[in-house]
């Protein structure tokens, strides 16, 4: 799936909308952050099979182990597949790709990764505790165009 012409302009006006909401499971946690800003990009979502169907972290991680048989590392695998993103390297992500990237993360199960979207080629944007944050240099372990 293509991105919308004017899909930058979109992001940004997604962002903007976010920048301010905490974490909540099931709504703007670090994947549906992630789904949410593909879908404001080519009307896509990758969430799908996920939305209202969790609450909790435990409920989150139970959902993706049942979805793709591990962690988030495999469910965004299947689901890029299924939707026909190429992985690409890493040191390839730029604005508007999705990334994994490796930082100190709020459940074992997601081995240290969170789903981010690339606002540039050194800057990453997740769902944090409080609001959205941006990593300077992210850690990038996979990466898809979108």
């Amino acid at each position: 799936m293509k991105r919308y012409t004017d899909w930058s302009e979109r992001l940004l006006w997604f962002l903007a909308k976010r920048d301010r909401h905490p974490l909540k499971w099931g709504i703007s946690d670090c994947s549906l952050f992630a789904c949410d800003a593909i879908e404001c990009m080519n009307g896509s979502d990758p969430g799908y099979w996920f939305r209202g169907k969790y609450k909790t972290k435990k409920a989150a991680f139970k959902l993706l182990r049942k979805f793709a048989g591990g962690g988030l590392a495999e469910a965004v695998e299947k689901t890029a597949k299924d939707l026909e993103y190429p992985e690409i390297k890493p040191t390839q992500a730029n604005s508007g790709d999705m990334v994994l990237i490796d930082v100190e993360n709020v459940h074992p199960d997601a081995h240290g990764l969170t789903a981010a979207i690339m606002a540039c080629p050194n800057i990453a944007i997740a769902q944090g505790k409080e609001n959205l944050v941006y990593i300077n240099n992210p850690d990038i372990k996979r990466a898809w165009a979108i």
